[in-house]
């Protein structure tokens, strides 16, 4: 395909990944029930553990694929410096800030009578070690669980790409990877199922760019439905007592697969700014998402009957993406108009605007 639709499905699966995320972290039975149990909150329960444990998981494998995919792309040794130059400023550093944003916010509400119950926690101390545990162990933004292993992966990747370089070692690699997940060999930096997402990626774009990036024909697109009955199997299979952790492992894997080889960017409308949030949205969400959350099941609680109230969590719960994306570009327009230098730092020197307008 054409670089221009590349660019645009790229940013077409990032959207799509990060509203996934978003639900991810609005499941809301719990907050809204108080605790009661009985057959409206069964049926809100089931419905919203679906849609975020279902499917919301496939999210974050995929944009480990994307991010190795795009990292090694194209990718040499002489490009290596520039490369990690690259991920040091749209990667490490929003880390870096948006981690002491999430502790100073914390150690703020934390003191503040009015969203005390909403923030649910303890006054926050304000100390140096306290604060090396919420930047080094993103410990008040477990969200940054993924940027802090991309980090990881980042680092590690002349490593990736010295066992993936040649097809056979590459392929031995990989099963390597599935044969520790299945039992169980956890590195944890980073977590071996990321290590494998990541590679495999990787392994495309050394390996099969051809592939990964042709353009849509009924061939292709029988591959990708044959993709996605094979991750719907796996997500029966993962279902089942006592299932082989791969099954989690393939179906988070296949999903985000033949997303990938079914879409066609070539003939889908190009993004619009508001969805080309990426970064800034990724971290500002989950604050979002809690406020939301916890403030409307405080009101709502007080004024709704049960039935009532089951479906109020529901209808929050579905809209929580468009609020939570119609806030960060609202937000990412205001920094970008009156805080550029800001802006810049909390989007890892991300655009809004299409490429070409860049």
């Amino acid at each position: 395909m054409r670089e221009k639709a590349f660019r645009n499905q790229v940013s077409w699966m990032m959207f799509v990944f990060s509203i996934l995320v978003i639900w991810v972290h609005s499941y809301n039975v719990e907050l809204f029930s108080g605790g009661l149990r009985g057959p409206w909150w069964d049926t809100a329960a089931k419905i919203q553990q679906f849609v975020s444990v279902g499917i919301g998981q496939i999210a974050v494998p995929g944009f480990f694929m994307l991010s190795a995919y795009l990292f090694f792309r194209n990718f040499s040794w002489d490009q290596l410096g520039r490369k990690w130059k690259g991920r040091f400023f749209s990667v490490a550093v929003p880390y870096l800030v948006w981690n002491t944003l999430y502790y100073l916010g914390y150690v703020i509400a934390t003191r503040l009578p009015a969203v005390t119950e909403i923030v649910g926690k303890n006054p926050v101390p304000l100390n140096q070690s306290e604060w090396m545990a919420a930047v080094f162990q993103y410990r008040y933004a477990p969200i940054f669980w993924y940027l802090y292993q991309l980090i990881l992966l980042i680092l590690l990747s002349p490593v990736v790409y010295l066992l993936l370089k040649q097809r056979i070692l590459g392929l031995v690699y990989l099963a390597a990877l599935l044969a520790a997940v299945h039992f169980h060999l956890d590195t944890r930096h980073p977590n071996t199922d990321v290590l494998f997402y990541y590679s495999f990626a990787a392994y495309a774009a050394l390996h099969g760019r051809k592939a990964a990036e042709a353009v849509q024909t009924p061939k292709r697109r029988m591959a990708g439905i044959g993709l996605l009955l094979l991750a719907i199997l796996c997500f029966f299979r993962m279902g089942s007592p006592g299932a082989d952790v791969l099954w989690t492992v393939a179906y988070r894997f296949l999903m985000p697969v033949s997303l990938w080889v079914l879409a066609d960017g070539e003939r889908w409308m190009e993004t619009k700014p508001w969805m080309r949030q990426s970064m800034f949205l990724y971290a500002i969400h989950f604050v979002v998402v809690r406020f939301v959350n916890k403030g409307s099941a405080m009101i709502l609680r007080q004024c709704l009957g049960e039935a009532a109230i089951a479906a109020a969590s529901l209808a929050v719960y579905f809209l929580l993406p468009a609020i939570v994306v119609a806030f960060s570009y609202g937000a990412a327009l205001f920094l970008g108009r009156y805080m550029p230098w800001l802006w810049r730092i909390l989007s890892g020197g991300r655009s809004l605007k299409k490429e070409e307008e860049r």
